[in-house]
């Protein structure tokens, strides 16, 4: 098996700045990154940043809001089209180029005053409006299920609510992206959730689990889930979505792992 790792930029490398750990991503020997919504002066610098080390990104997750504040995405939100609108036409300029084929996108948080049924609604009818565009420049619209022990009332907290949004859709832009650790920490069986939802997985990321640790650090058998996962016919990259539990080399020893073979 030949696996594509892509480094998280915004969870990898603490501790140094944003834009040096591009840098410190090429050190390391990846090839590919993905990173969260970076701020205005990071996504002017990016592009070339990443193209001056031989490197591109493997994902870009859209702006999703304020996510300290607990944001998680605001497609359920009718009165914020416009901005979510504007804001996905800057992740496309963005993930063309950074060489990207796909666009994360967070779909949003229940209110407590609105019904499951409507917020879902409003989310589809979102993207049905992006779907077009994605389509249009090449790239492909991914929604990430997170688990709702740690996002409650999160919309698509699980990959098989994230793929009924896609069927209502009725689109191929659009994708879901498979993170091991939210179906784990749910209590979900990430190799069974493949086998459901395998076709339409178009970015996968991973941590262990307990504690959303490095690969090998909690009770997962993760190479196990990656080797379920190529023959299940996936072949992008893998992304390294996890807390170091130091900022040295052996953060990422498990790479040299000599069952897999890293792929650029």
């Amino acid at each position: 098996m030949r696996l594509r790792w892509s480094a998280h930029l915004s969870w990898l490398f603490p501790g140094l700045p944003y834009m040096q750990r591009v840098e410190a991503a090429h050190r390391a020997g990846f090839a590919l990154a993905e990173t969260v919504w970076p701020g205005a002066a990071e996504r002017e610098a990016l592009p070339a940043a990443l193209a001056a080390r031989g490197m591109r990104l493997a994902l870009l997750n859209c702006n999703a809001g304020d996510l300290d504040a607990g944001e998680r995405g605001f497609l359920n939100d009718p009165a914020r089209r416009e901005e979510l609108e504007r804001d996905f036409q800057a992740a496309v300029e963005l993930a063309l180029a950074c060489g990207a084929p796909a666009i994360n996108v967070l779909v949003g948080r229940r209110p407590a005053v609105a019904s499951v049924t409507c917020q879902r609604s409003a989310v589809v009818s979102a993207l049905r409006a992006l779907a077009p565009v994605a389509a249009e420049r090449g790239v492909r619209l991914l929604i990430e299920p997170l688990n709702a022990i740690e996002n409650p009332g999160y919309l698509a907290p699980t990959p098989a609510d994230a793929a009924e949004l896609i069927e209502q859709c009725g689109s191929d832009a659009l994708g879901l992206t498979f993170d091991v650790y939210h179906v784990a920490r749910a209590g979900g069986d990430p190799q069974a959730e493949i086998a459901r939802v395998g076709e339409l997985i178009g970015h996968v990321q991973v941590a262990d689990v307990p504690g959303r640790g490095p690969p090998g650090s909690g009770a997962l058998d993760l190479w196990g889930i990656l080797e379920h996962l190529d023959a299940s016919g996936y072949r992008g990259a893998v992304g390294l979505e996890y807390v170091p539990r130091d900022t040295g080399e052996a953060s990422y020893a498990f790479l040299s792992d000599e069952r897999w073979v890293v792929g650029q």
